[in-house]
């Protein structure tokens, strides 16, 4: 048995010699540089480009030989500004020996050092590597002689590169560092185990997988497998999918993927046509919880100046906007040509509260976009919006926004802005239909043109002891002044209608509470190039209510900044109002025209709310006129103090 090993080893060892003499023999008659000529000839005809090897080749000799190409460029398409495609410090080749005693090259595995890769679109979305044949040198198209090699790879190694991938048509630049990437097969007929190492867009990348054989994917077998997983960002990803070409089409169906906690499935189809590559998407998500998306990274990006400056003395910020002063992704929509659908079963807010049966529908071409958008189960109610986006132009894209809302709890709906009084009751319904342009919600904000109106119907709302800083809840408490008094305040209905011309919101008494003890209405304007706003506030007393007068005989006015405007009194209001009180006693009008003048008349045509609703304030009455006097109007006993205190004595 010793002496069988030890006869089997003997030859193991004798017959290695005998190959790497024979190596030896190959090297020393054939010089590896004379293959050159042929292989960039080879890929002249097959691309209409030149390959350039700026140094001479090395054949290392052992059982898997290889050849070494120093300083390696491709050239570009003519059109790009980048004169080389690829530059690599070395491309190293390992060749099969056997088929070197024919003197043939077989590649096994090939492989990149340093290769720096520029892939690019132009402005009508022809790609560099779209490559146009040259005119064949030799007769009858034939390859020079010499030329004549066994180019099949098995394995296909990158180290240390670099990618950069350019737009031509939005002008964005993606960039990949690749610290490792290889395809690698047993043989031809194997399948692929792929591995990925690196980052896009400094995102950290690690994938690996499975690929379908090489000779499947060469002999155009459809459908061709694709399954790989690993990490991106850090979050666990896991596609899978199946591959088939019919003409100018590729489809991935079967797609099944999952990031994080998302799962979904789809479909995509890409179709080349003339110059242009139109999409078609289809994707389903039965649930996605916004907690588990990842925070995405912050980027300093540089943004057009305002389109329209802060009034001087507005006391504006200058920076974290309210509406985000962010990019919108308009380069994508430019780019993206084709349609796309997301089908969301359940969508879970960061809050606890969900969103059911939402469908997004796009259809983008020519760089213009629509974007169509259905929830079936939107806090208690429902939605419909339509997003139309004109990018023709990159520096000012039109912006067109309807949306239709029914039904909104109120409850829930103040929840979602972070309001924690007490609320039974109430349904609120939206409607937006607003035009701007801008690269950036803030932008567009800026340029609005339009009218946004809210309604609510009746509600309770229960005490609050504490007055929010926001713009909303400002005027709220500005026109409910009992908020902080009464165990709770009967909402009769609130309506927010703002007018919008240019980024400003000009508000004739169409900002309206009605509650059962107060009414009232604002006027003033919103603006929301600086996100300030400058309303006066007055509330008016119903009948029957026994309180302080001076509480409502003037004007409360609001004025700042959206996220924390300040409350005053209207000095130039109250001496309007001082002035007429003091007509009214002069008249003998008494306590009856004292109480025409604080507490709102029974008229429904005059109700705030309605007002407010028809958009069309009517003009207001001379004091002599206003209204008949009422009857059972219970003013308070201490009307001399309360006018003390109005006129200051």
């Amino acid at each position: 048995m010793r002496r069988t090993a030890l006869v089997i080893l003997g030859s193991a060892a004798a017959l290695v010699v005998v190959m790497l003499v024979g190596v030896a023999i190959v090297v020393a008659t054939i010089d590896p540089n004379r293959f050159v000529a042929p292989l960039a000839a080879r890929i002249k005809s097959e691309t209409g480009r030149t390959l350039k090897v700026q140094g001479p080749i090395d054949l290392k000799v052992s059982l898997t030989p290889s050849v070494v190409l120093p300083q390696v460029a491709f050239e570009n398409a003519p059109w790009s500004k980048t004169p080389d495609l690829l530059t690599a410090k070395r491309v190293e080749a390992q060749i099969a020996l056997m088929p070197l005693f024919s003197r043939r090259f077989e590649v096994l595995e090939f492989r990149l050092i340093e290769p720096v890769i520029t892939l690019e679109t132009d402005a009508t979305g022809k790609g560099n590597w779209e490559f146009a044949p040259a005119a064949s040198s030799a007769p009858g198209g034939q390859t020079p002689s010499g030329a004549a090699m066994a180019l099949g790879i098995g394995n296909l190694e990158i180290r240390q590169g670099t990618l950069t991938y350019r737009n031509g048509m939005s002008g964005k630049t993606t960039h990949a560092v690749i610290e490792r990437f290889t395809l690698r097969a047993r043989d031809m007929k194997s399948p692929v185990a792929v591995d990925f190492l690196g980052s896009i867009d400094d995102v950290p990348v690690a994938l690996a997988g499975d690929l379908g054989p090489p000779s499947q994917w060469i002999a155009q077998q459809w459908p061709y497998p694709v399954a790989v997983k690993g990490e991106v960002d850090g979050n666990p990803v896991k596609v899978q999918t199946k591959i088939t070409k019919s003409g100018t089409t590729t489809a991935f169906d079967e797609v099944a993927f999952n990031y994080g906690s998302i799962a979904g499935s789809g479909r995509v189809r890409s179709t080349v046509d003339g110059t242009k590559t139109r999409m078609s998407i289809a994707l389903d998500i039965p649930s996605l919880p916004l907690a588990g998306l990842p925070a995405s990274k912050p980027r300093a990006v540089a943004t057009p100046t305002s389109p329209a400056p802060a009034p001087a003395g507005a006391g504006g910020p200058t920076g974290n906007w309210i509406v985000p002063d962010v990019p919108l992704p308009l380069g994508a929509f430019a780019a993206f040509d084709g349609d796309a659908s997301l089908t969301i079963g359940e969508l879970k807010l960061r809050n606890g509260q969900q969103v059911s049966r939402i469908t997004t529908e796009i259809n983008s071409a020519d760089a213009q976009v629509d974007v169509k958008v259905t929830a079936g189960a939107l806090l208690g109610g429902s939605l419909r919006a339509q997003l139309q986006v004109d990018a023709r132009r990159a520096d000012a894209p039109a912006i067109h926004l309807q949306a239709n809302a029914q039904e909104l709890d109120l409850p829930k709906l103040a929840a979602a802005g972070g309001i924690t009084r007490e609320i039974r009751g109430g349904k609120v319904r939206a409607t937006i239909d607003v035009t701007g342009r801008g690269t950036t919600p803030h932008r567009v904000a800026s340029t609005m043109d339009g009218t946004i109106l809210v309604v609510s119907g009746p509600a309770t709302l229960g005490r609050t002891t504490t007055q929010e800083q926001s713009a909303v809840s400002q005027i709220a408490g500005a026109l409910d002044p009992f908020r902080g008094v009464d165990a709770a305040t009967e909402l009769r209905c609130a309506v927010f209608r703002l007018p919008l011309s240019n980024g400003v919101a000009h508000v004739d008494r169409s900002i309206a509470i009605e509650t059962g003890k107060v009414a009232g209405s604002a006027t003033g304007t919103l603006d929301f190039r600086d996100e300030t706003l400058d309303l006066s506030v007055q509330p008016q007393l119903r009948q029957g209510i026994n309180v302080d007068i001076s509480q409502f005989a003037n004007l409360v006015r609001i004025r700042g900044r959206f996220d924390k405007p300040a409350v005053a009194i209207d000095a130039a209001q109250s001496a309007q109002m001082i002035a007429k009180l003091g007509a009214l006693g002069a008249k003998g009008g008494g306590l009856e025209a004292l109480g025409r003048a604080l507490i709102a008349t029974p008229s429904d045509a005059a109700a705030p709310c309605a007002v407010a609703m028809s958009g069309k304030a009517p003009r207001e009455a001379a004091p002599a006129q206003r209204g008949q006097p009422v009857p059972g109007i219970d003013l308070p006993n201490d009307v001399g103090k309360a006018l003390g205190k109005l006129l200051g004595r």
